[in-house]
């Protein structure tokens, strides 16, 4: 599978978001902190952080129903708990799918292991034709 979990996005490839492993309900990605995705103080800046939540859940969201081209984001919580240094690894679950609803959450690492930030999002499937640059 190329690209991000099967779609091709201009902005995920600029930021050098990875899709690493994925399964029932699930994503594993990734993204190493470099110096042009930093803040002033030299860490991962936060919208990245938020970006990573976000393609994370989205792709675990839309990974639960192969007739889906893609989801909206209607929701998303972000807690930054510690600096994003390094390597970064997020993992997202769904929660519940209600219909094309879908729950999820998602934590990011650091290479330590030590939390980073958590995510909670909701997401809406959609359906229909797909979009210039996805597969399939």
């Amino acid at each position: 599978m190329s690209g991000y979990f099967g779609l091709n996005v201009p902005f995920i490839e600029y930021c050098g978001i990875k899709g690493l492993e994925s399964g029932p309900g699930w994503t594993l990605s990734g993204v190493d902190i470099v110096p042009g995705l930093c803040n002033s103080m030299g860490n991962g800046h936060g919208g990245l952080i938020m970006t990573l939540l976000d393609v994370a859940m989205g792709s675990a969201s839309r990974l639960t129903d192969p007739a889906a081209v893609g989801v909206i984001t209607v929701d998303l919580h972000t807690t930054f708990i510690g600096p994003a240094r390094g390597q970064l690894r997020c993992r997202a679950d769904v929660l519940r799918k209600m219909g094309r609803t879908v729950f999820c959450e998602a934590l990011i690492r650091d290479g330590n292991g030590e939390i980073v930030a958590k995510g909670v999002g909701t997401f809406k499937l959609r359906h229909g034709q797909a979009q210039p640059g996805s597969e399939g």
